[in-house]
């Protein structure tokens, strides 16, 4: 197992102040930009009372910018690769008129860049069946960006409550870097742990309180990178089950896909508006009851905010556990996956019911 004092604990630290400081300067001069930056308390999914700047990403970006001039694996990749959607999702968040069909649209420009730039190409090693598809080259390249693009719109979804969309991935990188490092993968090992020091940073501005948003520049741009890295993790680790990365990110994903199929289906639902019927907005709304704060309270609503967002992270840190504990094992991981999905479910239903 690698261990982290054979890497330069300053790259780490490097990553992590840097990120911090830019995300210090963007509060600190929000007085100058909030008019363009701020995210609107007007939405389904709009819970809060403050106008907060939901320009993160930048530093985000920043962070992997400082991974590039260390010479940190990966980084120019991620940052060539993931400039088209970032640079959408941040014309969305400044302007509020990017149409979600160009967002979706950088979305596969970038998974495509980055299926390039790397030579990714999902495979299906001990699943005979899906084997033999992904065998045929054009198959798998398309599923690998699919996959890619489906990741950054599925950490957009998540991005609803304080810590959600920021502490899930922390715990998705945590645990492919963990699982990279049993397995000797030193270079995934050392990119996952710069940047989970680039998402700490961020997620103590984002965390209990909401002082900065990432946007959808910054939501997109973290989906991409953990998709790669989650291909990464099962491509380049040959005892490493696909389905052991397919676990890691399952609850992102699963929010997404059933998001779809629940528009696609419903009439009275337009497909490309946001809605309030995920289950971070059930278990907000949950606890927001259980609280039962007054018109007086408003400046709370913090609070119903972040433990709604612990509750729905520890889904990402169940299978993030699991992913860890059963990372070769393709018959536990797929229980596993069937686990979660039952948990998600009847989770769902009770909240609807109360």
């Amino acid at each position: 197992m690698i261990l982290i004092t054979e890497f330069k604990l300053i790259e780490y630290l490097s990553g992590f102040l840097s990120v911090l400081l830019i995300c210090i300067l963007i509060i600190a001069s929000k007085k100058w930009h909030l008019r363009y930056s701020c995210d609107s308390n007007v939405g389904p999914q709009k819970i809060h009372t403050d106008k907060i700047p939901r320009i993160g990403g930048i530093s985000l970006l920043a962070g992997l910018l400082v991974a590039l001039t260390l010479k940190i694996p990966f980084a120019a990749g991620f940052i060539i690769g993931g400039l088209p959607v970032f640079l959408a999702g941040m014309g969305e968040d400044i302007s509020g008129k990017i149409p979600p069909t160009i967002r979706l649209g950088a979305s596969f420009v970038s998974a495509i860049l980055l299926v390039w730039i790397f030579s990714l190409q999902l495979t299906a090693n001990g699943i005979p069946l899906l084997n033999s598809l992904f065998s045929y080259k054009i198959v798998a390249l398309s599923i690998t960006a699919l996959s890619i693009a489906l990741m950054a719109q599925s950490i957009n979804i998540i991005d609803g409550l304080n810590g959600l969309s920021i502490g899930s991935s922390l715990i998705m990188t945590a645990s492919i870097g963990v699982i990279a490092s049993i397995n000797g993968d030193s270079e995934l090992t050392q990119f996952s742990l710069f940047f989970f020091s680039c998402l700490l940073a961020i997620f103590i501005v984002n965390f209990p309180r909401g002082f900065l948003f990432v946007g959808d520049g910054g939501a997109y741009l973290l989906g991409c990178v953990i998709a790669v890295m989650a291909i990464f993790l099962a491509e380049r680790n040959h005892d490493v089950s696909s389905f052991t990365s397919l676990l890691i990110v399952s609850y992102p994903i699963y929010e997404t896909l059933r998001s779809f199929i629940r528009r696609t289906t419903d009439k009275n639902t337009n497909f490309s508006v946001a809605d309030n019927r995920h289950l971070h907005n059930f278990v907000y709304t949950k606890i927001l009851n259980r609280i039962n704060l007054n018109s007086d309270d408003q400046n709370k609503l913090w609070i119903p905010n972040a433990t709604a967002g612990v509750c729905c992270c520890a889904l990402s840190a169940t299978t993030g556990v699991m992913a860890v504990i059963f990372q070769s094992n393709v018959s536990i991981l797929l229980l596993c996956l069937i686990f979660i999905v039952i948990i998600y479910e009847l989770s769902l239903n009770h909240l609807k019911r109360v």
